[in-house]
């Protein structure tokens, strides 16, 4: 069947990396229908916030510099105007919805087959810049997002490489610019009056990712069967697909109507793209094979990640065909204490189109007493939000305050001081606080809660744990990394609050309450709230009274979650040859005396700024090497299995090292100008503790910076690390395509900073 695509194949293509989806968008409705392909119909909420938005900036810019639009009641330009605006004819600086028809220049350009056909593209805006030489034009497309994305710029690179052949066909004068530009949200907008944010970015990188794209993997695609009794499409389902039109269809595969044993191995929590493509290699395509797979993490066919999780992975599958909860033996958890006097819980929410908070829960649970406090968001406006983090944080403070002066009372009576512990659901609920804090210091109020915050931070670094989310962390647990930890649980495809909680609710002692969310808070694979959902509330289409009572029911499964987790744990102490699960051992909860924010002075400020800039910095450095190589190698982070061609001892106490980097790995924005690289085998061990960083420090040589045409790449390494045992045990162990060189985290001011700030303070006047 001929294969048909568009701009926003491409968009989509690096948005979900989804063979399935890319296919089916290929297909016309009708063809669709014939089959037949489920398809969602209904314009979420943000696809048409986006919509308007774009008609908002273009008004507004037709009304300051003049646009050459489409017709009253057209979508598009027509081609006699297209062609005049690309010619020069035209007086207008931009033109809005101009037709881009594919030419056999492109086709030849791409290597595209007969049997593949590329779609008119109709960019959003193309601007056209005159001056004293030939006019140069630029690809602009607008997007209600407050951030451009590696796959809005892909769409924007496959807008240029069409232009470009059109204007040759055209042999009309000019050239394209060397950059596109995505027209964002300003902060905290909504877009109502059509301003923008301008985000620039040079095409050549994303122009290689397309032609890529369309070289290798459009021709496999274009080679899949589609049909009503026929589907050989490759699909993964996780988290992203919420999104996907398609979703409903793929969802078939794993319904709970089918057996477990039966359904797609998608459904087990965990399984990545690379993991289930490795799984079909070798025939595990159903839960019911993986729960009875053997020999995976030796296995010469699967991919690096699905040997590392392989036991895992199993004993998931082995769960969800048994129906029931298991807890992973030999497993323990160091992001927990055992116990608990005092829970302190929070559930943040974000509005990911304005990217600021929706919502801000807090619990405060002492035996069996439960306080509330709850902010519900329906306007974004800064004012609102900084109201919100003062009266949530303030609050959470004051209880902390009253658990410190209580322990520094009792301090001679350890039995009578209280242990307490703050809870989150999701690790990234933490993040978007953070940068909602990060978005209000120069609110006083604010910047006072910073303080009492920043002296949370126990004053000496706890014991090194194997898991990231246990270095330098703030006394607080995300109980999905704990449960997902510990226990295989029969959820499909993620541990989200509503599947955890309701699983753990049919166990002995059963978990009560359980998340149940109605409609239209329920999701497949997340409890957060949807963007559908916030875009209701800020448009007033939902009360914001039934925002507040989710927040509540989420709050309330979290606590009943942690103490679940806390019996099982003390249950476990009591029975003979069974351990304790949860390892971390905190004092009583005190407050750093070192700060006091009801004296801060300038100097105590800043302080604190340098601190949360250097953990905040560690911790999303931390965040970004927990995700999985292809993630990290897609995001330009990391420089992906490479080869190791040879090594030599070079001057200056360095040796050299060349290796074979292979195209995926090329489009990387790590440079010679990175001081804080680590080369290692991808080992977690490692790149997850920052305290083996320094013994595996590398370089990148400034002579031979550019490896994404040469293919090669030359790192230098000290003399002394390399000679060093670790090193050694690389060179001997690490096996073809087995070489990673990741970006990490090193501060070099916030030591420097603290002692001159020390040596300020005690500076005379």
């Amino acid at each position: 069947m001929p294969l048909a695509f568009s701009a926003s194949t491409v968009k989509s293509w690096f948005q979900y990396r989804c063979p399935r989806k890319t296919r089916y968008d290929t297909f016309t409705g009708k063809e669709r229908d014939e089959i037949p392909i489920l398809r969602d119909l209904v314009i979420p909420a943000w696809a048409q916030l986006g919509n308007k938005f774009e008609r908002k900036v273009v008004s507004r810019l037709a009304a300051e510099v003049g646009v050459l639009g489409p017709a009253v009641g057209e979508d598009y330009l027509s081609q006699d105007l297209s062609t005049a605006f690309l010619k020069g004819r035209r007086s207008e600086t931009y033109a809005h919805q101009l037709v881009l028809e594919s030419h056999s220049q492109l086709r030849e350009q791409l290597g595209l087959s007969k049997d593949v056909t590329v779609r008119r593209a109709l960019p959003d805006l193309v601007r056209i810049e005159r001056g004293d030489s030939e006019p140069r034009f630029q690809i602009i497309d607008i997007k209600a997002t407050q951030r451009a994305t590696t796959f809005h710029k892909a769409q924007v690179a496959f807008y240029s490489l069409v232009l470009q052949s059109t204007l040759a066909a055209l042999r009309a004068p000019g050239v394209l610019d060397r950059t596109g530009q995505i027209w964002c949200l300003p902060p905290g907008s909504k877009g109502e009056d059509g301003l923008y944010r301008a985000e620039e970015f040079r095409l050549e990188p994303y122009q290689r990712l397309v032609a890529d794209f369309l070289s290798n993997e459009i021709p496999v695609i274009a080679e899949s069967i589609v049909s009503s009794t026929w589907d050989n499409t490759f699909f993964h389902i996780y988290f992203k697909c919420e999104q996907c039109e398609y979703l409903r269809h793929c969802s078939q595969s794993i319904d709970e109507r089918i057996l477990p044993a039966e359904r797609d191995v998608s459904a087990v929590a965990g399984v990545s793209h690379e993991a289930k493509r490795a799984l079909d290699r070798l025939g595990t395509d159903k839960v019911g094979k993986l729960a009875e797979a053997r020999g995976l993490r030796a296995s010469s066919a699967g991919s690096w990640a699905l040997r590392r999780r392989a036991e895992l992975l199993t004993r998931r599958a082995q769960a969800l065909v048994a129906g029931e909860v298991q807890r992973i033996p030999g497993v323990a958890s160091y992001l927990m204490p055992p116990r608990v006097d005092v829970g302190l819980y929070l559930v943040v929410d974000v509005d990911p189109v304005e990217d600021n908070l929706i919502t801000l829960g807090y619990l405060r649970s002492e035996g069996g007493n439960n306080e509330y406090l709850v902010e519900v968001l329906p306007a974004g406006s800064p004012e609102r939000e900084s109201e919100a983090l003062c009266k949530v944080l303030g609050q959470l403070v004051t209880d902390l305050a009253a658990i410190d002066r209580h322990n520094t009372a009792h301090e001679d009576s350890p039995a009578e001081q209280i242990q307490a512990h703050i809870f989150l659901y999701e690790p990234s609920e933490a993040a978007g606080l953070q940068y909602a804090v990060a978005r209000h210091l120069e609110n006083p109020l604010v910047r006072t809660g910073l303080l009492h915050l920043i002296r949370m931070f126990p004053p000496d670094d706890v014991v090194p744990e194997p898991e990231f989310r246990g270095i330098h962390h703030l006394p607080a647990t995300a109980l999905r990394s704990v449960v997902e930890q510990v226990y295989a649980l029969p959820v499909m495809v993620a541990y989200d609050l509503r599947q955890v909680t309701g699983a753990l609710a049919n166990t002995e002692p059963a978990l009560s309450p359980a998340y149940a969310p109605d409609p239209p808070f329920r999701r497949p694979f997340s409890s957060r709230l949807s963007i559908d959902v916030c875009r209701d509330l800020r448009d007033g289409r939902i009360e914001p009274e039934s925002v507040r009572q989710d927040v509540i029911a989420r709050l309330d499964a979290m606590r009943a979650l942690a103490e679940w987790l806390m019996h099982k744990n003390a249950t476990a102490l009591k029975q003979g040859g069974d351990y304790a699960f949860l390892r971390l051992n905190k004092r009583p909860f005190r407050f750093q005396q070192t700060l006091d924010p009801l004296n801060a002075v300038d100097l105590d400020l800043l302080h604190a700024f340098e601190l949360l800039e250097n953990r905040t910095g560690m911790l999303e450095a931390l965040v970004s090497l927990a995700q999985p190589f292809s993630q990290r190698r897609d995001r330009a982070r990391c420089i992906a299995q490479m080869t190791l061609l040879r090594h030599w001892k070079a001057n200056w106490g360095q040796y050299g090292m060349l290796f074979s980097v292979p195209p995926e790995s090329r489009e990387s924005e790590l440079s010679s100008n990175n001081f804080d690289l680590i080369l290692t085998d991808d080992n977690p061990d490692i790149r997850l503790n920052p305290q083996f960083w320094p013994n595996f420090e590398a370089r990148i040589a400034p002579e031979r910076p550019d490896f994404a045409n040469s293919g090669t790449l030359l790192v230098n390494v000290p003399a002394t690390l390399y000679e060093g045992d670790d090193f050694q045990r690389l060179l001997r162990e690490t096996g073809e395509a087995g070489w990673f060189l990741d970006r990490t985290f090193k501060d070099f001011t916030t030591g420097r900073a603290a002692n001159f700030m020390a040596f300020l303070g005690e500076a005379p006047e």
